[in-house]
């Protein structure tokens, strides 16, 4: 594998566990145990955890952003460069409309991350409902998850089988069990198999001419 993609992908894949496993901490940990405390006190300790979440926040949603999109160009340009399907692969897979998806949803999940850890006045009716928009953004984040899951099952591009010693490479681009074309010794153990095949009538016929012949002499 190239360092650089394998980078990249570590690089996203640890970003999207900082950001979504401090989603879940904040929704099923921290603000379940402020439940029963004041709010004024409740206020303080969110001042505190924005002050020292944000940068991480931050940080998290740059290194996805930038290692997502560069992970898309180098894979799209792979595809084009190896001429996947015949140049068809990302219309018969519907590769960009998932990548499409996925980043509109994780644009969503990036406003509410933030606003969540924000102090402006323009994002304080996502603060007012903690619970509510931290539930939400959770949701969009699993979806990308799950999207993202599905688009990388489908990296591994067409489904091309080794064919055998004189044989000829097969493309499926179903991806379903391929043909495997043997060559030479394929084509005469599949006329063989015709043969064998045939109707009863076609194979009697040589065998009375034969026989004519020999009642001729």
């Amino acid at each position: 594998m190239d360092p650089t993609l394998l980078a990249l992908r570590w690089a996203h894949v640890l970003a999207a566990i900082v950001a979504v496993g401090g989603l879940v901490f904040a929704r099923f940990g921290l603000l379940p145990a402020l439940k029963d405390l004041d709010v004024e006190t409740r206020d303080g300790i969110h001042d505190r955890i924005r002050r020292v979440w944000l940068p991480w926040v931050i940080g998290a949603i740059t290194l996805l952003l930038a290692s997502g999109l560069a992970n898309f160009l180098l894979f799209n340009a792979r595809v084009r460069n190896e001429g996947w399907g015949g140049g068809d692969w990302m219309r018969h897979t519907g590769y960009h409309s998932l990548f499409g998806a996925k980043f509109l949803l994780a644009l969503v999940a990036f406003y509410f991350a933030s606003a969540l850890v924000g102090r402006g006045a323009s994002t304080q009716w996502v603060r007012n409902d903690r619970a509510k928009w931290l539930t939400v953004t959770i949701g969009l984040s699993l979806a990308v998850v799950l999207l993202s899951g599905w688009m990388r099952q489908l990296h591994t591009g067409p489904n091309l089988m080794a064919a055998g010693d004189g044989g000829v490479l097969i493309e499926n681009m179903t991806g379903g069990a391929g043909r495997r074309d043997g060559g030479p010794d394929a084509d005469g153990q599949e006329g063989q198999e015709a043969d064998r095949s045939a109707p009863a009538e076609d194979r009697e016929a040589p065998a009375a001419a034969g026989s004519g012949e020999e009642t001729a002499r």
